[in-house]
């Protein structure tokens, strides 16, 4: 039966707990209405009420905003890897036209490369060019793995260990309220799949 008196979800993060809760760290590029959407989001998802419930929250936020900043490190080395492999194939496979071959060789193979990169119809000619050459859109990839192999690996453990660390968060958290830890980790999940949007409504 109600009370008369509706609880109503905070829109953003309360002047107070943003003052106790300080700045966080974030990398060029990044945007703090991202994350603090995020924290919001984590927070009113699970009910969070106090500041240790919002520093539980934030926690968990971060942690997890570094896993995901990782994972887009992760993919752009592994899209860079693959304009090297296709402008060296670009070089090695060009046909002299109107360009001459060295003139491509130095300016425009590296430029359609990146082109091919970030333009859906034109990439697919290139790989239709490529592919016709014998050097399809797999052959590509598993080259430009080859390259950045190291780098992968050392992405992959820190993405890991990442992994580790917020797992031995919620255990902290578990110890105190476990009922709490089991919210946070379901909430985070869903806010990151849903991007965002979800968790408040």
């Amino acid at each position: 039966m109600s009370n008369g008196r509706a609880l109503t979800k905070p829109t953003k993060i309360p002047r107070e707990i943003a003052a106790l809760l300080g700045d966080p760290v974030l990398m060029r590029g990044e945007r703090r209405e991202e994350f603090d959407d995020y924290l919001l989001a984590l927070a009113v998802a699970v009910g969070a009420k106090d500041i240790v419930g919002w520093s539980q929250c934030a926690d968990i936020a971060y942690q997890t905003w570094e896993g995901r900043r990782f994972q887009k490190i992760r993919n752009g080395i592994l899209l860079e890897a693959q304009v090297e492999v296709v402008t060296d194939l670009l070089r090695s496979t060009y046909d002299s036209g109107e360009i001459p071959a060295t003139f491509y060789s130095v300016v425009n193979a590296e430029s359609e490369a990146r082109k091919w990169a970030i333009d859906v119809d034109f990439g697919a000619k290139i790989d239709e060019r490529l592919a016709a050459r014998g050097h399809d859109r797999t052959s590509v990839l598993a080259d430009a793995y080859k390259r950045c192999a190291s780098q992968l690996m050392q992405i992959d453990k820190s993405i890991s260990d990442l992994e580790a660390r917020r797992m031995m968060t919620f255990r902290e958290i578990a110890r105190h309220d476990a009922a709490m830890a089991k919210r946070l980790e379901q909430a985070s999940s869903e806010i990151i799949e849903g991007e965002f949007t979800q968790a408040a409504e």
